[in-house]
């Protein structure tokens, strides 16, 4: 990602940035510095805009001297695009921290996504992962669009509500806090993607089944990287391993529009590391004067504080922190998880008891879509193809049937 072309240092980023989170403070740029801009976070400290919420920066040391007397606080430098910066001033100190990791795969090493995932997979995960796409195309009406350059008003809200919903859905089944819900991120993030999806520096891909988005990730864009920022999938689609297809299709977007960078971003997740060719860590810098005194105190301060987060992450505190908050901050929206006991059935049952129901249009049975899913995995046929039944001298009970599976779903608190 050059600096010219990143995202997090265009004028609509910054200034949007700042109306939501330092509306009375002024930006400042330093000769010093190419490719950042910062604000006066207290009266020692001078952060970069976005702090935390870029995925990446780069910049370029030059030789003034408007750093004296000052520290510099640079969140996310991403390594391997930053190597312009190895060398200091004799009188400028550079502290260094490794905060996250980050994923990337290198396009550019493939032909196209048959090659990568010829070169990136065994015989039988490639199977496997045609076997998904397959699938959830055979047993649902998926669609996919990127928007990209252009969206309707009415529609990006439209988007951006069933998003937020995702993620709300999913975080509640794994009963963690996640950073992005938080008001002043995701209103953040709502402000800023629709007027950087216009100047093409963002993105909002979607999977649909029929009018409904499944999966829906917003991307950051710069000359040649596309950028994952958020991604989510609908949880009752899990059975169809919905996250790798999803990142299957955005690689074939970014094959077909010449992108030869697909970065994750940060954060550790399995899927991230099973399909990078690259991984790499998100580095927080310090830079200071190493003639100042107060310089160098507030500098080594710091760094030691950033240190010892993480530390605590090695040993999994943010995990245990972000379970506890979501107890306490969603103690009256926890997730009620039904157990549900499934049988096999040779035929279906001679009862009156049995009534036919529609579930695939009927909101009353909305809860049963994921049990219903894994049963369409499992059969390979679409709504279309089934019958289902409630059982009603049984209560939570219900029979999925086809030509080739009979299911019996019961449901306990």
């Amino acid at each position: 990602m050059e600096k010219k072309n990143s995202p997090f240092s265009s004028r609509t980023f910054q200034d949007i940035w700042k109306k939501k989170f330092i509306p009375n403070k002024t930006i400042n740029t330093f000769k010093f510095l190419d490719g950042i801009s910062f604000y006066k976070n207290n009266p020692f400290i001078y952060c970069n805009v976005g702090k935390n919420l870029t995925k990446g920066n780069a910049y370029t040391l030059g030789d003034y001297a408007d750093y004296k007397n000052k520290t510099f606080i640079i969140y996310d430098v991403i390594p391997h695009l930053n190597k312009e910066c190895e060398h200091t001033p004799p009188s400028m100190g550079l502290l260094k921290t490794i905060q996250y990791p980050g994923f990337l795969i290198d396009l550019d090493k493939f032909k196209n996504i048959d090659d990568y995932l010829l070169n990136s997979f065994s015989k039988g995960t490639r199977s496997k992962l045609r076997k998904y796409i397959k699938r959830l195309h055979g047993c649902f009406d998926i669609s996919t669009k990127m928007f990209y350059g252009d969206i309707d008003t009415q529609q990006y809200n439209d988007l951006f509500d069933e998003f937020k919903l995702l993620l709300e859905k999913r975080y509640s089944e794994k009963q963690m806090y996640n950073n992005n819900m938080q008001p002043c991120e995701w209103n953040f993030y709502k402000e800023i993607a629709y007027p950087l999806i216009l100047e093409k520096k963002a993105s909002l891909f979607v999977i649909y089944n029929g009018k409904k988005p499944i999966a829906i990730t917003l991307c950051y864009h710069s000359k040649n990287a596309l950028i994952d920022a958020i991604t989510v999938f609908d949880i009752d689609y899990a059975k169809f391993n919905v996250g790798y297809v999803n990142n299957l299709k955005l690689m074939q977007w970014c094959f077909d529009n010449n992108i030869t960078v697909f970065d994750f971003s940060k954060g550790a997740f399995q899927y991230k590391e099973r399909m990078c060719t690259l991984q790499y860590n998100f580095e927080y810098h310090i830079i200071y004067d190493k003639k100042s005194i107060i310089s160098k105190l507030t500098a080594y301060t710091y760094y030691n504080y950033l240190e010892f987060k993480t530390y605590l992450r090695s040993k999994q505190m943010d995990v245990k922190l972000h379970a506890l908050s979501y107890r306490i901050l969603y103690k009256n929206k926890s997730h009620q998880k039904r157990d549900c006991e499934i049988t096999k059935l040779s035929k279906l049952p001679i009862t009156n008891a049995l009534e036919k129901i529609n579930i695939k249009k009927d909101p009353n049975y909305l809860g049963l879509s994921k049990s219903v899913n894994n049963f369409l995995y499992l059969t390979a046929k679409s709504y279309e193809h089934i019958e289902s039944y409630k059982v009603n001298d049984q209560k939570d009970t219900y029979i999925l049937a086809s030509d080739s599976l009979i299911q019996q779903l019961k449901y306990t608190e």
